[in-house]
């Protein structure tokens, strides 16, 4: 860190040409890793090199980013996984019926709407697998049967499952009954 501030004080303190080409090449290297991009009224975001529409809609908040189902770059229609360029302007087109996908983690970048993706997955798992402990208790009570622990995790394991939660998963989509 030493040398680095050194070398950028002479610089800087240099005033011929080649210690200005160097300034120059300098602050490219500095933004070489984000990009700036634009919102429809004009509002400057940065965002790391590499980033896509859905980061961006992330970036803006957890919920944009949540029903975000494509963008609009400067004018034309793309994809949730379009990768920004700076100086583009963005407008976020969402849905209320949208959700994260599981796919969605393979290509953001930042690590906002990662945690924000894995989140939503997560507790869309939670509900899930309530709504197949509901389920299993009111098909059990209605084939006047008890629902016995030790029974469930032999039925689990033996229908090859990792653990309770894909086997509720599984009952809570109607994969199994």
């Amino acid at each position: 860190m030493d040398d680095w501030l050194t070398n950028l004080r002479e610089m800087l303190e240099n005033k011929d040409l080649a210690s200005g080409e160097k300034l120059e090449n300098f602050k490219m290297d500095l933004y070489d890793d984000e990009i700036y991009v634009f919102t429809p009224k004009g509002d400057l975001h940065k965002l790391p090199k590499g980033a896509t529409v859905l980061d961006f809609a992330f970036a803006i908040h957890s919920g944009v980013g949540s029903t975000c189902v494509s963008g609009k770059i400067n004018g034309k229609n793309v994809s949730i996984r379009h990768k920004l360029k700076n100086g583009d302007q963005i407008e976020i087109v969402t849905s209320p019926n949208q959700s994260p996908k599981q796919d969605w983690l393979n290509f953001v970048t930042t690590s906002k709407a990662k945690n924000k993706i894995r989140q939503s997955l997560k507790e869309e798992a939670n509900k899930q697998v309530e709504l197949a402990k509901e389920q299993m208790k009111r098909r059990v009570k209605n084939r006047k049967m008890e629902l016995n622990d030790s029974i469930m995790i032999r039925l689990i394991k033996k229908l090859s499952f990792k653990t309770v939660t894909d086997f509720s998963i599984d009952i809570a989509n109607e994969k199994l009954d």
